[in-house]
């Protein structure tokens, strides 16, 4: 479950394009890749019992100023991959001046369900603290992920801030209120963990995540983000495969029926593909309708 969306490289011309003019030539968008960032790797924003939460900033460099800021998840089921895995997922964004943040969380075989949720929210809550050491424009700030990250990003943007989760990050003089997201960006996501532990849709990662823990089932259910759809949350779009075998499409078409009934400005992208297997072409797509939407939302 949750593989990474398998992107063909030939095809970032095409991804870095969308929604956006393009050069005439290949060589001619080549060059207008910025490659002034100023990147901080591997920066610690937590400290836990024998592991330490790191994330990366990259930073539009030469004084000029973000067009928003993206904080981006990983995916892999909770189980496996690493932001160092998925970079390139954010080249889109980088390509068109925008800090990204990508951000690292423990996994199953470090701590199970709900350590990783803590994490991303302590990282939210060190963003706001360090904004002005690292310039980040949390006004226009976007969250978002695939599969599990896409589940991460969901959580991270609705979730109340006096959740115990969000309290759980260490010495408080590190650490400020979680930021409220502009848009939330989910790449098929799962929004109902508990249809992924029992029943016909059972994930065996996911299962993993939450192995020997008391009352599954209910930590389940409070790390589903369709428990938090109960009034208008920031602005959601999703992308999903119509033919996903590992996260069910009924679950995002579920999700923003929610989002429609508390009025939340919400799009569903529906792709003709399973669990991101993606074609280029329709990665390009994809990226093209989010833009148009954080575009449409951030002009507001």
């Amino acid at each position: 479950m949750i593989e990474p969306m398998r992107i063909a490289l030939v095809g970032l011309f095409f991804i870095l394009c969308a929604a956006s003019p393009c050069a005439n030539s290949s060589d001619q968008t080549f060059l207008s890749i910025p490659f002034d960032y100023d990147v901080h790797p591997g920066v610690t924003y937590i400290h836990r019992s024998g592991w330490e939460g790191k994330l990366d900033l990259l930073i539009p460099g030469d004084g000029m100023a973000a067009k928003g800021t993206l904080v981006w998840f990983h995916g892999g089921g909770w189980t496996r991959s690493s932001k160092d895995q998925e970079l390139l997922y954010v080249l889109p964004y980088l390509y068109r001046r925008w800090s990204v943040i990508n951000v690292e969380y423990r996994l199953a075989n470090v701590a199970n369900a709900p350590a990783a949720a803590s994490d991303a929210l302590c990282a939210m809550r060190w963003l706001t603290k360090h904004r002005a050491e690292y310039n980040l424009p949390l006004d226009r700030l976007v969250v978002s992920g695939i599969s599990a990250g896409g589940a991460m990003a969901l959580f991270a943007g609705t979730i109340s801030a006096s959740s115990p989760l969000a309290l759980d990050c260490g010495s408080e003089d590190q650490f400020g209120e979680i930021p409220v997201p502009r848009v939330i960006v989910n790449w098929f996501g799962p929004s109902n963990l508990v249809d992924l532990i029992e029943g016909p849709h059972r994930q065996t990662q996911v299962v993993a995540w939450f192995e020997n823990i008391p009352d599954r089932i209910g930590v389940a259910n409070a790390l589903s983000p369709v428990m938090y759809i109960r009034s208008a949350v920031p602005p959601v779009i999703t992308i999903h495969g119509e033919n996903d075998e590992s996260v069910p499409f009924a679950q995002s078409v579920a999700l923003h029926r929610l989002l429609t009934s508390t009025h939340t400005p919400n799009r569903l992208v529906r792709i003709r593909a399973g669990h991101g297997d993606f074609t280029a072409a329709q990665a390009a797509y994809s990226y093209g309708e989010v833009f148009a939407f954080i575009n449409k939302i951030l002009r507001k």
